[in-house]
């Protein structure tokens, strides 16, 4: 049987994700009398060594473990189920965060800021249109597969947060997911109260921009200034590993491009703006790391385009072309044949050989 691979997927470094996201994944374990260790045995992990909430685990083992446990208590939407029920104060000390969150777009672009202290290898970002704004939900390692359970938990439980920080009849406008929702559609658009559809490029939440602008009833007669910056700092120190500390000015571009590609511009422009820095400097820092913007945002096309050509869905390459900011499909074919020696067409017909 063949995998789907998520559109877009690479992963740098390896992927992993904080203990104490799989807290609702442990506490289904002691409800159903399911031996915790056993279980846990087979993945190299114990109960006892996730009771330190920072510890980093295998993201793999978190998504497998979410898959088998599905399976073996035969409830096809434990994600669902466990998302239905996250709260605000799940998230530990980001709690405060949130609450003092102005807006709602504040708040999901407080998640976006630390998702990579709590979840590498995968992107959460916020793209905003003229009346809607995209929440992208996606882990960036195409072996982690499937992975149903967790971008259903992910998503649903994104929702229940924002009911909590607005009220509990919000809805967003649409839902997308990257896996199929054949057999589940109904389930998921009760939960949601919005159309579902399923095999995109990602898990994708579309919120209307008025929604994004509302101002949030948790928030506490206090002025933010100062608290806010003083909180992000005791976060980062205290989830940041050191080896995370310092990002290579490659590796900080490699994941804008991945973050960007296909929703936002990506001109070299874009990217040294939200580092904070010139072109000019980008560019030596650049060729000081033996690479160029031309080569990383090469490099991110073309594990896309592979990306999409593994997976059995596919794309029209007009399409695709669009997407990754090409003038037409006859451009991203040629480009396409210099790196592989072959058509896209013939690239697909020899991964299904």
């Amino acid at each position: 049987m063949q995998h789907r691979v998520s559109r877009g997927s690479e992963a740098t470094g390896p992927s992993t994700i904080r203990a104490f996201f799989l807290t609702p994944l442990i506490r289904e374990f002691g409800k159903s009398g399911i031996e915790i260790d056993g279980f846990l045995r087979r993945f190299g992990l114990s109960a006892a060594q996730l009771t330190s909430l920072y510890e980093r685990v295998p993201l793999r083992h978190f998504v497998t473990i979410a898959e088998d446990l599905s399976e073996r208590l035969d409830r096809p939407f434990l994600g669902v189920e466990l998302g239905e029920k996250f709260n605000l104060a799940d998230l530990g000390p980001f709690y405060a965060m949130f609450i003092l969150a102005r807006d709602l777009k504040s708040a999901l672009h407080c998640l976006s800021r630390f998702q990579s202290t709590w979840q590498t290898n995968t992107t959460l970002d916020i793209v905003r249109g003229k009346q809607c704004s995209t929440w992208c939900y996606c882990i960036r390692d195409p072996a982690i597969w499937p992975r149903r359970q967790d971008a259903e938990f992910a998503l649903t439980s994104f929702v229940a947060l924002i009911r909590q920080l607005t009220s509990k009849r919000w809805h967003p406008v649409s839902v997308e997911f990257e896996h199929d929702v054949r057999g589940r559609r109904t389930r998921l658009s009760e939960f949601f109260r919005a159309p579902v559809c399923g095999n995109q490029d990602a898990n994708i939440l579309v919120i209307s921009n008025e929604d994004m602008d509302q101002v949030l009833h948790l928030r506490p007669g206090v002025d933010d200034s100062n608290v806010i910056p003083t909180l992000e700092r005791h976060l980062m120190e205290l989830l940041a590993p050191e080896e995370d500390l310092q990002h290579s000015c490659a590796g900080r571009v490699r994941e804008l491009l991945a973050r960007r590609l296909g929703r936002a511009t990506v001109q070299i422009n874009d990217i040294a703006a939200e580092m904070n820095t010139s072109v000019r400097t980008l560019r030596r820092h650049l060729m000081a790391e033996g690479t160029s913007f031309r080569d990383l945002l090469q490099e991110r096309r073309r594990a896309t385009i592979e990306a999409i050509l593994r997976s059995p869905e596919g794309a029209r390459l007009s399409a695709l072309a669009s997407r990754l900011s090409y003038s037409d499909s006859a451009v991203l074919s040629r480009a396409f044949k210099g790196w592989t020696g072959l058509s896209p067409r013939q690239y697909k017909k020899s991964r299904s050989d």
